[in-house]
C-alpha cells in the first residue's frame, strides 16, 4: 500500500497530467525497461526544441519515483526536509491547478514488483503509448524476474498486461513479438497495436544483430553492436558504439515503433543512435587493464538476461590465443527455483565455450555443477567467495586479449555474491573514472 505522502504526491501528479494532457509513454516489462526508456528518449529528441521531453531518472519507476519524475525531480529527497517541502508544495499547487508540468512528453518506466503496482501507476499517468518489453524468456523453462513475488510467469504477464489494458482508447500499444506472453496481449485492447522483433508478425522487423570487433595487437576487440531493422518498408542499419548486448537491438526496435506510433518524421529514425546514451552497467564495453576488454553487464541479472549475455559472449569472434572469461554471481528473487536456475546458468557457460568461469555467492556451487554437467573441465572453473575477491583474483589471471564478462544481481543489504561492478572496478583501465562509467558509485552503495 502506498504511504500517505506517496498517495498525496500521486494525486497531485495525476491532477497535473489531467489538466495539461501531456503525451505519456509508459514502459514496463521484466527486462529491458531502462534501455528501452533511454532509446525512446533518444527517439523523442526534437532538433527544433518545440517539445520538452522528460523521462524517469535512475530507478524512478514506483509509487514514489513516478510522481517525482512528473514533478521534475532527479533525486530522491531522502532526509532533506527542504526537498520534501518543495516537492509537497508542487503537489499541493498541482491539485489546485496552478502548477505547470515541466514537459510535454513523459517517458516513464513503470515497475511491478508486486500485483497491483501498475494499476496504481496508470491511475497517475494513463499512457498514450504502452510498451511491454518482455515477460518470459524465449526458453519458457527459465524463471522470469520477480518470480519470488508472483505465483507463476503467467501471473507476472497478467500484471504487465495492465499497461495494455489501461492505454488511452486513441493510443498505441507496442509489444515484443518474440515474447509469446507479451505478443498475446494484442488481444486485450482495441487500441492500435505495433509489434517488434524477429517474428514474422512484427511490424518493426529485427533483421540482424551482431557484435563488431576490430583487429588489435592482441586479437579481436569488441567495440560496437550492429543492428539492422526493417521499418517504413526498408532496411535501416545502426552501429551503437560501446555496447555489446543484443537486448539493445530490441530497445532500438521499440523506439522505432514509438516514432511510427507518433507519426514523427522518418529522419528521427535515421539519427536515433546519435542521441542515445547507454547507461552504466548495461551491456557496456570498457577497456581493461593488461590490454583486455570488459563486458560490463553489472546493473542487475535474471536467468534469461544472464544466459543472453553468455550467448553474446559466445558470438564474439576471437583468434587463437584469446580467451573468453565469465565472472558470474547470484541472480536474486528466484525463490525456490534459485538452485535450478543457477545450475542452468552454469550449463550455458559451458555451452558458450567459456575458457574460464569464475562463480561467486551462495549458489556458486550450483553454477559450477551446471558447468561440469555441460562438459567444462574442473580446472577452468574457479569458486571465489565474494565479488571483491573475484576482482583481485582476475587481476592476476587475465592476460592481453582476454574478454571478460561480469554479471550478477544488484542485491540489497546482503551484498555477498552480487554487485559485480566491484569486479569491473578492479579490472578497468581507468579506475579514476569509475564514478562516470560504473553503476552504483554514489551514496549508500559506496559506504
Amino acid at each position: 500500500m502506498p504511504t500517505y505522502i506517496e498517495s498525496f504526491l500521486a494525486s497531485g501528479a495525476a491532477a497535473a497530467i489531467k489538466k495539461a494532457k501531456p503525451t505519456i509513454i509508459g514502459i514496463t516489462g521484466s527486462v529491458g525497461k531502462t534501455t528501452t526508456r533511454q532509446m525512446v528518449v533518444a527517439a523523442m529528441y526534437d532538433p527544433e526544441h518545440k517539445q520538452r521531453v522528460l523521462s524517469s531518472q535512475k530507478n524512478f519507476n514506483n509509487e514514489l519515483g513516478l510522481p517525482l519524475t512528473i514533478f521534475g525531480e532527479s533525486n530522491y529527497p531522502g532526509k532533506n526536509v527542504f526537498s520534501w517541502i518543495r516537492i509537497v508544495s508542487k503537489a499541493f499547487f498541482a491539485k489546485l491547478g496552478v502548477w505547470k508540468l515541466p514537459a510535454d512528453i513523459f517517458v516513464l518506466e513503470m515497475g511491478a514488483d508486486k500485483p497491483g503496482d501498475l494499476a496504481f501507476l496508470t491511475q497517475i499517468a494513463p499512457p498514450d503509448i504502452s510498451i511491454v518489453t518482455g515477460v518470459s524468456p524465449i526458453d519458457s523453462s527459465l524463471a522470469p524476474v520477480h518470480v519470488e513475488f508472483y505465483p507463476s510467469a503467467d501471473a507476472v504477464a497478467e500484471e504487465k498486461s495492465t499497461l495494455v489494458k489501461k492505454v488511452r482508447s486513441n493510443g498505441t500499444v507496442i509489444l515484443n513479438a518474440d515474447d509469446s506472453r507479451v505478443f498475446a496481449m494484442r488481444h486485450l485492447t482495441d487500441a492500435h497495436v505495433l509489434a517488434y522483433g524477429e517474428n514474422d508478425g512484427a511490424d518493426i522487423r529485427l533483421i540482424s544483430k551482431r557484435i563488431l570487433t576490430r583487429s588489435t595487437l592482441h586479437g579481436n576487440e569488441p567495440h560496437a553492436l550492429e543492428v539492422v531493422i526493417e521499418c517504413y518498408q526498408k532496411p535501416f542499419r545502426f552501429v551503437i558504439e560501446g555496447v555489446f548486448g543484443t537486448s539493445m537491438a530490441y530497445a532500438l526496435c521499440a523506439a522505432a515503433a514509438t516514432i511510427v506510433a507518433l507519426d514523427l518524421p522518418e529522419e528521427r529514425l535515421s539519427h536515433l543512435v546519435e542521441h542515445f546514451s547507454a547507461m552504466a552497467g548495461r551491456t557496456r564495453i570498457l577497456p581493461g587493464i593488461k590490454s583486455t576488454t570488459l563486458l560490463d553487464d553489472t546493473y542487475n541479472a535474471a536467468p534469461s538476461s544472464t544466459i543472453a549475455a553468455l550467448q553474446d559472449l559466445a558470438k564474439i569472434e576471437i583468434i587463437a590465443g584469446q580467451r573468453k572469461i565469465a565472472c558470474l554471481g547470484e541472480n536474486r528473487e528466484l525463490g525456490n527455483k534459485a538452485e535450478e536456475m543457477h545450475f542452468r546458468i552454469g550449463q550455458e557457460a559451458a555451452r558458450a565455450n567459456v575458457d574460464v568461469l569464475v562463480v561467486c555467492g551462495i549458489f556458486a556451487t550450483a553454477m559450477k555443477d551446471g558447468a561440469l554437467a555441460g562438459g567444462m573441465s574442473a580446472d577452468r572453473i574457479h569458486h571465489i567467495e565474494d565479488t571483491p575477491e573475484a576482482g583481485l583474483f582476475l587481476q592476476d589471471l587475465i592476460k592481453p586479449g582476454d574478454i571478460i564478462l561480469a554479471k550478477a544481481s544488484q542485491g540489497g543489504l546482503d551484498t555477498k555474491g552480487v554487485r559485480m561492478e566491484r569486479v569491473i572496478k578492479e579490472l578497468m583501465a581507468e579506475p579514476l573514472r569509475a564514478k562516470d562509467l560504473l553503476v552504483r558509485q554514489e551514496g549508500k552503495w559506496v559506504q
